[in-house]
Parts: C-alpha cells; structure tokens; sequence
C-alpha cells in the first residue's frame, strides 16, 4: 500500500507538469464563443471505444458520465486521467498549429455494498477558453484619416466540477446522480493597435466569474440474454440549469514601453460585481451494451444537446446551436484469465461518432468526425496484496467543419489514465 501511495504521488506530480506546460501553447478560435470550448466528458476507458458510455459499466472503472454505473463497483478505485495532443487550424488556405494538454478528471469510486451501492467523489474540467486572434482592418482616424488597425483577441480560463455521486442498483434497475458544485472564471480581452505609435492602445476586458450548483441523474437497466451475455439499456441527463455569474468589465488606454510590454495608462471604465444568471441547456443522452463476460463488448450511444438555449445576462449567443453526436464502439479481449501470454489479458478498443458541432458560424452548421483506438494495460498484482491496477490509453483523430465552413480544424488527441484498486475495510486476523 505504501508503494501504491508513492507512485500516485509522483504520477500526480508527472501530470499537472505536463499540463501545465501543454495548456500554455493552446490557441483554439473556437472556445472564444459559449462557455469555451467543451471538454471531451468521457474516462479514457470509453473514450477508446468512441464515447460509448451510457450502457457501460465495470467492476473497476468509474463511468462518471451515467452516474448509475456506480452501483457496479466492486473495488474502491482512484482514478485520474490526463490529455494531450494538437490541433491544426485551416482558414482559407491560411493554416496555424498550436498544442493542449489539461488533467481529464480525478476521481475516487467506493462501494458502499459491493455491486449493489456506490459512491463517487470526482474533479474534473468542463469547458476551456484558450485562444489568441489578431485581425487587421482599415480604421477612420478623424473622419479622414485611414489607418491599417489591428485587434488582438485574447481569452484564457475555464469551468471545472467538483462533484459526488452515487449510484444504486434495484433488481435489474441501477439508478444514480451526481450533485455538485461548478465554478470557474472566463477572461476575454480585445486590444486596438494603432500603426502610430504616438496614438495610445484601447484595451477591454470582460471576466464572469460562475459559481454554481448543479445535477444529472442516469439510469440502466440489465438483461441477461444468454448464460454468459448481457443486454444493458442506459440513459442520463438533465434540464436546463440556472448559473449564478459575475461580470466584471475594464476599458482602459495602454502604454508600449521598450521591451514590447503592455501597462495602464489611463483608467476608462471600471464596473464590478454586476450579477446575473447564465443558462445552460439541457442535455440528454440514451445508449445500449452488449456484454460477453471476460471477452467482449459493443455498444452504441446517441447524445443530444440544446445549445441553442444557452443564455448569459439575458442575451442569447447566435453562434450556438442544438448539438448531436452518435457513438458506436467496443472492446475486446482475448483471454482474461490467461496465466501467460501478457497480451492476452489486455483489452482492444475500437470506436467511432459523427455529429453536429454545438457552434454555427456565420449561419453554417459545423459537422464532427472521429475515430478512436485504445487498450488497457493491466498491471500485475502485488504479491499477498488486493491491489489491482490498470493503465488506459486512447488516440483520437477528429475533424470539425468542412469546406464549406470558416474554419477547419483537425485534432488528434492522446489520453493517458491510471486506474488504482483496493479493497478497503478489511479486517485484519491473526492466528
């Protein structure tokens, strides 16, 4: 058990490095719209398989998409993921590059009665902003005066969850919820340069700030159809929920100084504190699993959003849209029980989804593409010990939009999870 803490530690420490360097080089145009650019919601375990998630779920993974996996648990399991990867950016035969990385989740499944209660506490992020955009344009200066201007486009921040779930299993019916608390800040600035540098920089500078509560319930029901098969229909989601906010707003002049640095010169406007809720929309989501026990599994899921209704302060955002996206996926694995051969143990995934993008820019809906491969790795059990661990990977190439589109992006993201189990409460004999 000792060892099993260290290595978390350091696997712990390992991450937010990596991240914290990736996240930096992020430019996304997209999350400059909505709450930011939504965070894949998946484990690395469904997220090798497509997203199928819904009518999934395992004795040693925690399925924090339909909280009515819970019931499952077997093994009290931490689990933590992280993500990496680059997108490239196509705007009329313009191309730019740029790389992410950010910690997936961080969670912890307890059974409460083994396969039949359980619980989860979890961490993870939903939405981030990351982007960097300088557009030039032709300025009036004094009505007669043109000037080539420049704007610089600037956002940075993000939403995350911090939640408790749990799920119970009634006969063949599981039914579960996560509760919670989302809460997060997203910044955008917008800076007009002049080509003289005599004339001062204008910066402004919008920040809200959430702070939330928050729900979503699932349900799955089980059938077994051979001896050794199972059926499971799943089900999750939730209504449209009401955010508190704050607004904050800056305007200000700026000034250059020799080392190509930005400072105050001179205050405009300052507002704080001014209140408001943001809506955001319901979702829903419907899936259904085939299962051989120890061998393999197949599902498809199908994932609706109402983006369309997302509203801040009041104000509707055009560019969003009702959003959809169909998953097929599945793993397999040769023999689970083998006592040699590595490989034989390890689970292939393989998956695919198509849909609609949430975001509709200039009136022209944006289509999603993916395909995905992934496997768990299982790690061997520590001698005279209930440790039982297991490493996930997932490789996901995508695309959003097409020619006919603004912009075109390409994505290919690599998504890395450990999977730690034990059994706790164990009472200890001597003899």
């Amino acid at each position: 058990m000792y060892w099993t803490k260290v290595s978390i530690l350091c696997l712990l420490g390992s991450f937010f490095l990596i991240a914290n360097k990736a996240i930096a080089q992020d430019n996304s145009p997209y999350s400059r719209y909505g709450l930011g650019d939504l965070n894949n919601n998946q484990n690395t375990v469904n997220r090798g398989m497509g997203g199928v998630s819904q009518g999934y779920s395992d004795p040693q993974s925690v399925n924090f998409v339909n909280p009515a996996s819970y019931s499952s648990l077997v093994l009290t399991t931490f689990d933590v993921g992280v993500e990496g990867g680059g997108r490239s950016i196509t705007d009329q035969g313009n191309k730019f590059s740029s790389g992410f990385g950010t910690l997936s989740y961080l969670q912890l499944g307890i059974p409460l009665i083994i396969n039949k209660w359980g619980l989860n506490l979890g961490l993870r992020p939903v939405t981030r902003s990351s982007y960097n955009i300088q557009q030039g344009f032709n300025g009036a200066y004094f009505d007669t005066l043109k000037y080539p201007l420049t704007n610089k486009y600037e956002g940075s921040g993000g939403l995350y969850q911090l939640y408790a779930g749990t799920g119970v299993r009634i006969g063949h019916f599981s039914i579960g919820a996560n509760l919670g608390y989302l809460f997060g800040n997203i910044e955008n600035n917008t800076r007009l340069i002049f080509p003289d540098a005599s004339i001062y920089p204008s910066h402004k500078m919008f920040r809200t700030s959430y702070s939330s509560f928050f729900y979503k319930l699932g349900v799955q029901y089980r059938a077994k159809v051979a001896k050794e098969m199972d059926l499971t229909f799943g089900a999750s989601g939730s209504l449209k929920q009401n955010m508190h906010a704050r607004q904050e707003m800056l305007s200000e002049t700026l000034q250059l100084d020799n080392a190509g640095n930005y400072s105050n010169q001179d205050t405009v406007k300052y507002v704080k504190g001014e209140r408001g809720t943001v809506v955001y929309p319901e979702e829903f989501a419907v899936g259904i699993m085939l299962r051989k026990f120890d061998k393999w599994s197949i599902g498809v899921d199908f994932n609706s959003s109402q983006w369309q209704n997302f509203q801040s302060f009041g104000a509707k955002d055009s560019s969003l849209q009702s959003a959809w996206k169909l998953s097929v996926g599945g793993q397999f694995v040769p023999n689970a029980m083998a006592l040699s051969g590595y490989w034989n143990r390890v689970a292939y995934r393989l998956g695919a989804y198509y849909g609609n993008d949430y975001l509709k820019l200039n009136g022209v809906t944006m289509p999603m593409t993916g395909f995905t491969v992934g496997a768990g790795l299982p790690v061997r059990r520590m001698a005279y010990s209930n440790q039982y661990s297991m490493v996930n990977l997932a490789f996901e190439i995508a695309r959003r939009g097409n020619n006919q589109t603004v912009l075109k992006e390409n994505i290919y993201r690599v998504s890395l999870g450990f999977t730690l189990s034990d059994k706790w409460f164990i009472k200890r004999k001597y003899e």
